[in-house]
């Protein structure tokens, strides 16, 4: 009854689940132990399954969270900090030196005297009279190079003209630079029917006159003072540019007249030149058959062949004291020896106390003449003293190392003070020299004297209430206006001939005069010997250069590869 009652107790609680349970348990008693078994085994791998799938799943979890934790790793590494700045300091650095190259070819251009000259005679620099000519510019100038653009900055003679030019524009604006092809524009040659323009020229223009400088003008070759060495190659680009600007802005420019009628031994085209880049004009004319050309401040008789006629000695008489010219006037007279005797010329000259003595002077001390392997006589090349009276008002009275008056006459003074005019003398020989003359059968026992080998004699004219100097210039020697002479920087004879045309011209001490000063354009800037090239050639950039770039690549990898 009890166990009944509990039964029933049961039932009555929950009746489902006790019919649930009964008929479970019925039914795995139907079933057999195999099959029971089978089941419980398959219930298990389920689980294990599960289990396996689940650890799977966690494996990726955490797998993908140590893997994100390790990309963070090496992005906050010192070894990836390291890397990612040298990098971007080497892109950075490049970028900058590449931005600075552009800044700098861009105010290179604009600013032409931001380039820093590097040449010893300091070539593409203006010099201090350069300066001063281009910051007198009051008028609008042109330099015209005849060559187009990119010709004349990468040849490197020309590259001086363009960069000269360059900073003449930056210090003046009224001058401006303009380069024309004259192969490509030929109707710019049309305008200049009378000169003979080349490429490689350079015409400087104003509204008032134009200034053609050649390539002999801007670059000139001079021999050695051995004469056995190659010539070498001298640069006037800077004074001969200011020069031209000095001659084109001018009010009036003196004229020296070079007289062709007596077939003259001169050749007068050094000097014409020399006179041109100091700001004269030169012209030619005929004194038998022309009148002497209207302004002209200096004749010039190049060593005539024939005599003069009464007729020219007339003109050159009015000429130097004619009331009409306010300035200076001169006549120069250059002889040689050989020279015939010339009646009418001599008197002439007499009167102004000069007169020429037939002959050759000759030097006895080795230390006083120069040789010249080309000649077979060099006792004719005196090395000779230029006299301090008169005051060539030069500025300044060292004209250089050694003047010289090759192949010279003696020039004697007759008196020093006749009426109004004096005489004085300009060079003179050493006391050691001696004249050799067609009577000469011996040069043992003549006496050795100091010669004049040339001289001067001026009179005053009075025009108004003002006075000016009228001279006559005679020069013993014709071959101290050569060209190997006058245009040489071994001697003194260019400085030397250019004061003194300006003070036959009364331009001495004027401020727009411009003196043309060659300069090496191939001067070395390092001097090594054979040993010194060896050893830096060899050595320093061979070996030692080389092998300090390989042993720092190498340091620097394994630096790298240790971070």
């Amino acid at each position: 009854m009890e166990n009944l009652n509990k039964d029933t107790e049961n039932k009555d609680i929950n009746p489902a689940e006790g019919d649930g349970h009964t008929k479970n348990t019925a039914e795995e008693k139907e079933k057999s132990p195999v099959e029971n078994g089978a089941e419980a085994a398959n219930g298990k791998e389920d689980e294990a399954g599960t289990e396996q799938k689940n650890d799977k799943g966690t494996e990726k979890k955490e797998a993908a969270k140590h893997g994100s934790k390790k990309g963070k790793g090496f992005i906050h590494s010192t070894k990836f900090k390291r890397t990612s700045v040298s990098t971007a300091f080497t892109v950075g650095f490049i970028a900058v030196i590449v931005l600075v190259n552009v800044i700098v070819g861009i105010l290179g251009n604009k600013f032409p005297s931001m380039n820093v000259d590097m040449t010893q005679n300091g070539l593409n620099s203006l010099s201090t009279q350069s300066k001063k000519v281009v910051d007198n510019v009051k008028i609008p100038i042109t330099i015209n190079v005849l060559t187009s653009k990119q010709q004349a900055e990468s040849d490197s003679s020309y590259h001086q003209i363009s960069s000269l030019a360059a900073k003449m524009t930056e210090r003046n604006s009224k001058i401006s630079v303009k380069y024309v092809d004259i192969d490509k524009n030929p109707t710019f040659a049309a305008n200049y029917k009378t000169e003979k323009l080349v490429a490689g020229d350079v015409l400087v223009e104003s509204s008032k006159r134009y200034r053609l400088l050649t390539s002999s003008d801007l670059f000139t070759q001079q021999a050695s003072q051995d004469y056995t060495s190659s010539p070498e190659m001298y640069s006037n680009v800077d004074s001969a540019l200011a020069s031209a600007i000095n001659t084109v802005i001018s009010d009036k420019l003196p004229l020296a007249a070079f007289d062709t009628a007596h077939t003259e031994d001169l050749d007068s085209t050094s000097y014409k030149a020399l006179l041109q880049n100091n700001s004269f004009k030169a012209d030619d004319f005929s004194l038998l058959t022309d009148s002497i050309p209207a302004g002209t401040q200096l004749v010039v008789l190049g060593c005539p062949t024939t005599d003069l006629t009464d007729s020219e000695v007339d003109k050159l008489d009015k000429f130097l004291s004619n009331k009409s010219l306010a300035a200076d006037r001169s006549l120069l007279v250059a002889c040689a020896p050989g020279q015939k005797d010339f009646p009418k010329l001599s008197v002439f000259l007499k009167e102004w106390g000069i007169a020429v003595q037939s002959g050759v002077v000759l030097e006895s001390d080795s230390k006083k003449y120069w040789y010249n392997p080309q000649q077979n006589y060099s006792q004719v090349n005196l090395l000779a003293d230029i006299q301090d009276t008169p005051d060539l008002g030069s500025g300044s009275r060292d004209y250089g190392n050694y003047f010289t008056m090759p192949l010279s006459e003696s020039v004697n003074i007759l008196f020093q003070n006749k009426v109004n005019k004096t005489t004085y003398p300009l060079v003179k020989s050493s006391d050691s020299c001696y004249l050799v003359t067609n009577e000469t059968q011996s040069a043992e026992n003549i006496k050795k004297n100091s010669y004049n080998l040339a001289a001067l004699s001026q009179d005053i004219v009075a025009v108004g209430s003002k006075s000016y100097k009228s001279n006559v210039i005679v020069c013993g020697s014709t071959q101290m206006f050569g060209d190997g002479i006058i245009n040489s920087s071994s001697f003194a004879n260019g400085k030397y001939v250019t004061a003194l045309s300006k003070y036959a011209v009364g331009t001495a001490n004027s401020d727009n005069q411009v003196t043309i000063e060659p300069k090496n354009a191939n001067v070395k800037d390092i001097t090594l010997n054979a040993n010194m090239t060896n050893f830096f050639g060899v050595w320093i950039f061979m070996l030692l250069i080389p092998l300090a770039v390989v042993v720092t690549g190498i340091v620097v990898y394994v630096r790298r590869k240790r971070l």
